[in-house]
């Protein structure tokens, strides 16, 4: 089994077409100039990706898609959570048929579940697929929480070898270091957290990008996998930070969506209920696109 290195990933928003319905061909594209880029790899049908927002149909066409478009140029982390551990086993068996080298599994619940039994959920998937898996601390929608503690406690699992921590509280990238030493590598899971998640002791860093924006930030990871601490680091983080701002405000997928309306990359809508960027807010970060000099 492949042990997970720690780098940067990219969330693929996913495009639909004028119909609504999921565009292979753009998605194809869209795979391609990411990698361009110099990710480390890509990630789908995970939370900001609209997963939750695809039927079975769906999700198996994005992750073949995906999987064919990445050709083993990189790696691919593919999110396979459902409310039951059954449905997450096919979503996972399906994954590792269209070749990702890593499952992304957040903890989604109906009913309220116990640490204990998803402990289990998760023990059932590892020994249901032999691939690593992404231990995916994703607080707010799914009303579970992996705190450091937690996390350690998973460390019994071998297979899960790595955490993104997208709870919102940087400082628990430290706390799990401190917990759990070098038994994972902890991905950072917001773009505005960069700087001190490196700063904390993050290996990885995974959040959706455009093409327009993918450059600068592979070239920030590059700085902060070096030195988080150096003044490159800092200056770099700066210079995007209104824009990683921007997305905590307004929302990651909206702004994705939104930026790629003025490329020749059309991702297309969000997929209702799910609304998009206003006006408002199109104009404000098209006004940050422009002083990033990528429009």
């Amino acid at each position: 089994m492949q042990t997970d290195g720690g780098g940067l990933y990219a969330y693929l928003a996913t495009p639909y077409d004028a119909s609504g319905d999921v565009d292979t061909g753009v998605l194809r594209e869209y795979v391609r100039a990411i990698l361009d880029a110099g990710v480390t790899g890509v990630t789908c049908i995970a939370s900001t990706c609209e997963g939750p927002y695809l039927n079975d149909r769906e999700r198996n066409l994005v992750a073949d898609t995906v999987g064919k478009a990445v050709g083993g140029r990189a790696r691919l982390n593919v999110g396979v959570g459902a409310l039951s551990t059954r449905q997450v086993i096919e979503n996972a068996q399906r994954a590792r048929d269209a070749g990702a080298t890593s499952l992304m599994l957040e903890m989604q619940q109906y009913f309220p579940v116990t640490f204990e039994a998803a402990y289990e959920h998760y023990a059932a998937v590892a020994r249901a697929v032999d691939l690593p898996i992404r231990l995916y601390n994703l607080t707010l929608p799914t009303r579970f929480d992996f705190t450091p503690e937690r996390v350690a406690q998973m460390a019994t699992i071998a297979s899960i070898h790595s955490v993104k921590e997208a709870s919102g509280d940087v400082t628990r990238v430290r706390d799990i270091r401190s917990l759990c030493g070098q038994r994972y590598k902890v991905h950072c899971g917001f773009h505005f957290q960069a700087l001190d998640g490196f700063r904390h002791g993050a290996a990885g860093w995974e959040v959706m990008l455009h093409p327009l924006i993918a450059g600068l930030c592979v070239d920030l990871h590059k700085e902060l996998s070096a030195d988080p601490w150096s003044v490159r680091s800092e200056e770099k983080y700066r210079r995007l930070e209104p824009l990683f701002y921007f997305f905590k405000q307004c929302g990651v997928p909206q702004s994705i969506k939104a930026m790629s309306g003025w490329t020749g990359l059309k991702l297309g809508r969000p997929r209702a209920p799910y609304g998009e960027l206003p006006p408002e807010g199109q104009a404000r970060l098209r006004q940050i696109l422009n002083e990033l000099h990528v429009l």
